[in-house]
């Protein structure tokens, strides 16, 4: 039997570690440095000490060799950025499951991987990048002359949370969206993202993230979803003027369903035109998950999918509704990547729906009336507060967790324990799956796990989207 360790803190890290207690292969799974959601499936949570990121590779790679682990997964695109691929391989014999800190820059540079991908024929929208954002904001001008019926999409070319890329209805947003990529505020948050910019015309289509998996040789499907990143359902609601300077704002996710209808029908298409070309032609092999978002678009009565975005290790909360799905075995599919054997390997799916739908931490509320300057979240917003049983006055919620309260399954994305009570820790704090053959009836499982009268849970100023998958 094997030990598995997953490097994550939120609710993809649930979602892998889950997967991984599934497997018949698997004795423990660790989860590094996990909260409290890792109880929920057995696991247990290995704390980091250490305060710097290159500090805590080594730290992980000691912990690892103690435990006898036999397979590493990293979840998050900063340790994978950070080289803990190359500090595995160079310093134990622990195989670990990603790509190389070379390769990450198909996700750590959006202008970087636009000029990769332009380069190799991979479809791409209309784009240009810029290290002056005046230049950036002169060039917008100039688009939306020439283009009255278009829009446009700034970006911060480095990691910003998921929250570096603006979706513009005017040249006025698409200058406040630069002019906020490039200030000091922005860049000093999120590690000088958006000291370069990536500009690229916004296209109206159907959005649809598709994953990958390659050893450096053989790529193959691996599942699709629908992920919902807009703060507010709603585009005309009176928090986007007066808290996001009037641009309904990106977040890490707030809900997403598997599969996504329109990426499995196009499948060969999009591992001939844009995933088979993206990891052949690099020059060093990529192993682990590519995951593309893309836009499908109509064009002469065909769809044609164009890349927006690469991510280099699975999503959030993508994995958390298509994981589930995989009925292989996970230990099995990974380990082969990191053996070069995915050729052999045969991945197989649910042909159910599963519906993923996030918690989150909201606008704070005191006396009846709401606190000034705290939208919730992306913005400002209240964390650390104690998480209740619905239906069950004062109960709160116990090591013993969540999940033998409702009907599917609940990832933590930001929780932790406090006095052997749990509490939410961060923006978003939860995400509720179920699954069902119809996608509407997955979907009513899933918020009656949130808010039906025989189960769910709650913490003050909880918030969720009311319209995932619908």
């Amino acid at each position: 039997m094997k030990n598995v360790l997953v490097i994550d803190g939120g609710g993809r890290g649930n979602a892998i570690a889950h997967a991984f207690s599934e497997s018949e292969k698997v004795d423990q799974v660790y989860v590094a440095p996990g909260n409290a959601g890792v109880y929920e499936y057995g696991g247990e949570t290995v704390p980091l000490e250490e305060e710097t990121k290159e500090d805590k590779i080594q730290e992980i790679i000691e912990k690892a060799e103690k435990l006898e682990i036999d397979l590493v997964i990293p979840g998050p695109e900063g340790w994978i950025s950070a080289g803990i691929i190359n500090e595995f391989r160079k310093n134990t014999d622990i195989p670990i499951m990603g790509p190389t800190k070379e390769a990450a820059f198909l996700e750590t540079s959006k202008c970087d991987a636009k000029d990769y991908l332009n380069s190799i024929g991979v479809p791409v929208p209309k784009y240009e990048n810029f290290e002056n954002p005046e230049e950036a904001k002169e060039w917008a001008r100039n688009f939306y002359e020439e283009n009255p019926d278009k829009n446009l999409v700034p970006k911060a070319d480095g990691i910003a949370a998921g929250k570096g890329a603006f979706v513009c209805d005017s040249l006025e947003e698409s200058l406040s969206a630069i002019e906020k990529i490039s200030g000091e505020e922005f860049n000093e948050e999120y590690d000088r993202a958006g000291e370069r910019i990536e500009v690229e015309e916004r296209l109206d289509g159907v959005e649809t993230s598709f994953f990958a998996i390659t050893d450096g040789e053989t790529i193959k499907p691996f599942g699709t979803a629908k992920d919902y990143k807009r703060r507010y359902a709603d585009p005309d609601h009176s928090f986007i003027d007066r808290y996001f300077d009037g641009i309904n704002p990106n977040t890490g996710g707030l809900g997403a369903y598997s599969p996504e209808e329109e990426g499995d029908e196009l499948t060969e298409k999009i591992m001939e035109q844009i995933a088979r070309p993206t990891v052949k032609n690099l020059d060093e092999d990529y192993q682990g998950i590519l995951h593309f978002v893309l836009m499908i678009m109509e064009e002469d009565g065909e769809k044609q999918p164009y890349v927006l975005e690469i991510n280099v290790r699975d999503g959030d909360p993508e994995a958390q509704a298509r994981l589930p799905r995989l009925e292989s075995d996970i230990y099995d599919v990974y380990s082969s990547v990191v053996q070069q054997e995915l050729e052999e390997e045969s991945l197989q799916w649910s042909s159910d729906y599963y519906v993923a739908v996030c918690v989150f931490s909201g606008r704070p509320w005191e006396d009846g009336k709401p606190v000034e300057g705290y939208a919730g979240y992306p913005g400002e917003y209240y964390s650390k507060q104690p998480i209740f049983l619905r239906g069950q006055e004062n109960e709160r919620v116990g090591e013993e967790g969540i999940g033998e309260h409702i009907d599917g399954m609940v990832y933590h994305n930001g929780t932790d324990l406090h006095q052997g009570y749990m509490r939410s820790r961060g923006g978003r704090v939860l995400t509720f799956v179920n699954n069902d053959e119809d996608k509407e009836k997955a979907l009513e499982k899933t918020y009656s796990d949130i808010q039906g009268e025989d189960g769910g849970v709650y913490f003050s100023y909880m918030d969720y989207r009311e319209d995932i998958a619908q």
